[in-house]
């Protein structure tokens, strides 16, 4: 017998990839049966949590979110984005204008977000890379990953995250990224930037794990050209 259980479950997970090595705050991002989110500002991890309790239907909601972001100036919201007219993001659009400029949209969740963008500023590639936030992974949000690819329509279609490749959202994010450019009749190649597969959480050893994030990095921010197509 099935038994229909309204649920106002909410479950914080640290999250981050950190040099220590395994079973040091790393969780599994995706799963279809709650909500789970990467936040990235006060404001969306606030309305987040009211809108769990405002639902009219009930879902568990899993945060991913580090500690560090306590901490990082640039991780900041006015009240202005928590008071009455404001609501909650499932993503977060690039602050790119120049759309035609534009040759590549970096797609990402959570606190890489800010590395990303600490990146493209020191490159001064401000104009020509945009960064998206995806703040809920789950359920995804292919109407507003839709518009915002429509938004670019000369950039190559990038994926970029912290973890491994075996441990991120990429396995979940990179199918449905081709779905929403199939419905676009814009086939592409997603591109990935991150780490390696890895059986291991993380390194253990700082100075890879640093060399590992420089090549993170070079990833997000090549423009150079590369043949069209998709997988």
């Amino acid at each position: 017998m099935s038994v229909v259980t309204a649920c106002q479950l909410h479950l914080v997970f640290c999250h981050q990839l950190l040099v220590e090595g395994p079973n040091f705050e790393m969780q599994q991002l995706h799963d279809t049966n709650w909500f789970v989110c990467n936040l990235t500002t006060p404001a969306n991890f606030f309305h987040a949590m009211r809108r769990q309790m405002a639902l009219s239907f009930r879902k568990p909601l899993i945060v991913m979110t580090p500690k560090s972001l306590l901490r990082l100036p640039e991780a900041r919201s006015s009240f202005d984005d928590m008071i009455e007219g404001s609501t909650f993001q499932r993503l977060i659009p690039s602050t790119c204008e120049e759309a035609q400029n534009v040759k590549k949209i970096v797609f990402c969740s959570g606190k890489v977000y800010y590395e990303l963008v600490k990146e493209r500023s020191q490159k001064h590639l401000k104009g020509e890379i945009a960064i998206t936030r995806i703040e809920q992974l789950t359920p995804f949000p292919f109407d507003l990953v839709k518009q915002e690819i429509q938004r670019f329509p000369n950039a190559r279609l990038c994926w970029a995250q912290e973890e491994h490749k075996n441990a991120g959202a990429w396995s979940y994010v990179e199918p449905r990224l081709r779905t929403v450019c199939r419905k676009l009749s814009k086939p592409k190649k997603i591109e990935y930037a991150g780490r390696f597969s890895s059986a291991a959480a993380a390194t253990g050893n700082k100075q890879m794990h640093l060399m590992e994030l420089s090549q993170l990095h070079d990833a997000a921010m090549d423009i150079s050209p590369q043949p069209e197509g998709a997988y």
